[in-house]
C-alpha cells in the first residue's frame, strides 16, 4: 500500500490531534519500528511471531506503553529496547549517585521527577537503590590478602545527617599496600563522635 505525501501528512494529523496526542505518534512509531525489527528477525533466523509483551518505557517526562513484539524461539529482542535499557541504567546510576552524595530518598525522587518527568515515592527509591547495595555488600564481603606491609589510614570529614541534626564526622580510610606494591582499599568506616 503506498500513500501519497498529503494522505501521510493527514495520518500523522489525525494521530497528533487525536487522544493521545504527539504521544501517540510517537508510541506508534517505535511500535513499528519494532514490528518491522521483528519481520528482519524472522526472516534471518527462520522464526515465527508469537505476540507481544507490554513495557512501560519512560521518556521525556512521559510514560509510554509499549507492545514488544516476541518471537516463537524467543530470541528477539529488540535493538530499540537496548537503547532503552542503556537509558533506564543510566537514570539507575544516577539514583545511586545522588543518594551517595547525601540526599535523602524523597530528594532523589524529586529530582528524578524533575528529569524524567515520573515520580518515584522514598520505597521506590530505596528498591532502585538495591543493585547499588548488593554491590557495596559484595565489596564489603569480598576476600582480602593475608598480608598488607604497608597500611594507610586517613579520616575524611563529612557532614553527616542523623535524625534531626547535622554533624561534622569521621570517615577513616584504610589502604593497604600489598606485597607487589599495588594498594586496594580495604574499609572505609565511620565514627560518629
Amino acid at each position: 500500500m503506498e500513500f501519497t505525501p498529503e494522505q501521510i501528512t493527514e495520518l500523522i494529523s489525525e494521530i497528533t490531534n487525536g487522544e493521545q496526542g504527539f504521544q501517540g505518534l510517537v508510541k506508534q512509531g517505535l511500535e513499528s519500528l519494532m514490528h518491522s525489527e521483528r519481520a528482519v528477525h524472522n526472516a534471518a533466523h527462520n522464526d515465527v511471531s508469537n505476540g507481544y509483551r507490554d513495557r512501560r518505557v519512560c521518556y521525556d517526562r512521559k510514560v509510554f506503553e509499549l507492545r514488544v513484539p516476541r518471537s516463537r524461539n524467543s530470541n528477539f529482542y529488540p535493538l530499540l529496547l537496548g537503547v532503552l535499557k542503556d537509558q533506564e541504567e543510566e537514570a539507575q546510576k544516577l539514583v545511586s549517585s545522588l543518594y551517595c552524595s547525601g540526599l535523602t530518598t524523597e530528594q532523589v525522587g524529586k529530582i528524578y521527577e524533575q528529569f524524567y518527568g515520573k515520580h518515584y515515592s522514598k520505597s521506590q527509591v530505596s528498591r532502585l537503590l538495591n543493585t547499588a547495595r548488593e554491590d557495596v555488600n559484595a565489596w564489603l564481603g569480598r576476600k582480602l590478602e593475608k598480608r598488607y606491609p604497608i597500611l594507610y589510614i586517613d579520616a575524611t570529614y563529612v557532614l553527616t545527617r542523623r535524625d534531626e541534626s547535622v554533624s561534622n564526622e569521621a570517615y577513616y580510610t584504610v589502604l593497604g599496600v600489598k606485597e607487589d606494591r599495588t594498594r586496594e582499599v580495604l574499609t572505609v568506616v565511620n565514627f560518629p563522635t
